[in-house]
């Protein structure tokens, strides 16, 4: 099993707990003061270049992550500046994220997902694990409703791993989810305000007429970055980043209960489904976005022929390694 292992199975083994290790091996994780945006992050370092970050606290609505190329360019979307003004179209759009824009409960509705009237998805605590290969972050996220006070307002538990690694210059991260109902409540929205997503760069938005998407399984009806399927696969970004180009593959695993597609030429695609739980209930959700630097198509904003046979060969292969893993 090559292909760096199957593209690092999600075993992972061999973890150590960050405490006074980092010299022992070459991923390393720092919790500190974000100087770039408001709150803090948690970095993960591969040779003290960054993989990915954690962006969470104070002034920080949602807990989100973000993602690195192997030179250490930031291709994901903060939304804000350092002083908390928006950024970009759509700031309420940040990395890897998670939400639903309704979310019935006997408080109300609230809207995880653009939160913009209140409501958190807020880091509660978090385990570090240094890998052979990369980084497990365990977190735990408080989902709190804008209806109540503080003491009242939990909505729902989220218990979120990360695990995050690279491979040939691939950033890999596994999206590993469950959400635990703290009252009975009722995901709801459209697809275009709601599940797990990846937002590229704010300056790709200036692009996106250069962008570009593949989907399996094919032959679905596209209503306007809307695709409708129990039976998603994958689905592929294309995307301009300054002078280079990247792709950007999500892996949707088949347990899950995925209903839609939803994507945007200005880079925020991801996969979608409603969903009731009951007080206690839990659901799993799993999800692998690899991020890669490739060439350039040779027309921007188009995929010809040899280059879509090329990427979906990728995925693909992606796919396989993706139900083998451990």
């Amino acid at each position: 099993m090559n292909f760096c292992r199957k593209l690092i199975s999600a075993g992972m083994a061999s973890c150590l707990m960050i405490l006074t290790l980092p010299a022992m091996a070459e991923w390393t994780v720092v919790d500190r003061e974000n100087p770039e945006l408001p709150g803090s992050r948690i970095d993960v370092l591969n040779d003290s270049n960054p993989v990915a970050a954690l962006i969470y606290g104070e002034g920080q609505s949602k807990t989100y992550l973000h993602v690195y190329d192997a030179e250490g360019n930031q291709l994901t979307m903060s939304g804000m500046d350092a002083d908390g003004q928006d950024l970009g179209r759509f700031p309420h759009h940040r990395g890897i994220f998670i939400g639903w824009n309704r979310i019935h409960t006997d408080l109300g509705v609230d809207d995880l997902w653009h939160l913009r009237a209140g409501g958190r998805i807020e880091l509660a605590a978090y385990e570090a694990e240094i890998c052979d290969g990369g980084v497990k972050l365990d977190t735990t996220m408080n989902w709190r409703s804008r209806h109540a006070e503080a003491d009242e307002n939990l909505v729902l538990v989220e218990n979120r791993r990360l695990t995050i690694s690279q491979c040939n210059g691939r950033t890999i991260v596994d999206f590993d989810t469950t959400l635990t109902a703290e009252r009975d409540l009722r995901l709801d929205g459209d697809l275009q305000h709601a599940g797990v997503h990846y937002r590229a760069h704010h300056t790709v938005g200036d692009r996106a007429n250069e962008t570009s998407y593949l989907w399996e399984p094919t032959g679905l009806e596209d209503r306007g970055g809307r695709l409708i399927s129990d039976d998603f696969q994958w689905v592929q970004f294309v995307y301009p980043k300054g002078d280079n180009w990247y792709l950007v593959t999500q892996l949707n695993a088949p347990t899950n209960p995925t209903e839609e597609l939803s994507w945007r030429d200005y880079g925020r695609f991801g996969f979608f489904h409603k969903d009731e739980l009951a007080a206690g209930e839990s659901r799993e959700l799993s999800f692998r976005f690899i991020v890669q630097q490739i060439s350039a198509l040779e027309t921007a904003g188009q995929i010809n022929e040899t280059e879509e046979a090329r990427l979906r060969a990728l995925a693909a292969e992606y796919y396989e390694a993706y139900l083998a893993q451990d």
